[in-house]
C-alpha cells in the first residue's frame, strides 16, 4: 500500500490505489487550475505557438521563393528568418500595433478592408 498525503489536516496516511489515483488525480487538476489562472500562460502558449508557426512559415517563404528565384544565397535565408521571427515578437508583445500596422499597409497596397458591423 501506498503513502499518500491527505490535505484534511495534512496527514500521511496509508491509501489504497484507488484513494492514490484519486489524490493525483485531484492535485492534477488543481495544477491545470493553477496554469489556467496565471496571467503569463497566453504569453508563454502564445510564444511557442508562434515560435513553431514561424519556423514553419519561414521554411516556406524560403522553399517558394527557391521554387521561383532558384538557389537563394545563406544571407537571403537569414533576412527571410529574421524578419519572420520580428514579425512573430510583435504579434506577442503587442498585438493591437502589429494588426494596426499591417491593416495600414495593406490599405496603402489598394486592399478594400470591411469591418463587421457592431451592434450595441
Amino acid at each position: 500500500m501506498a503513502y499518500a498525503l491527505i490535505p484534511d489536516g495534512y496527514s500521511l496516511k496509508k491509501v489504497t490505489k484507488l484513494q492514490e489515483q484519486a489524490v493525483n488525480s485531484k492535485r492534477r487538476h488543481d495544477d491545470i487550475v493553477a496554469l489556467l489562472n496565471n496571467e503569463n500562460t497566453p504569453l508563454v502558449l502564445g510564444g511557442l505557438v508562434s515560435a513553431y508557426v514561424g519556423a514553419k512559415l519561414a521554411g516556406d517563404i524560403i522553399s517558394d521563393l527557391e521554387a521561383k528565384l532558384g538557389k537563394l544565397s545563406q544571407d537571403t535565408k537569414d533576412t527571410v528568418t529574421g524578419a519572420v521571427a520580428k514579425a512573430e515578437k510583435e504579434i506577442i508583445t503587442d498585438p493591437q500595433n502589429w494588426v494596426a500596422t499591417q491593416l495600414t499597409g495593406l490599405i496603402a497596397l489598394g486592399a478594400k478592408i470591411q469591418f463587421p458591423k457592431v451592434v450595441i
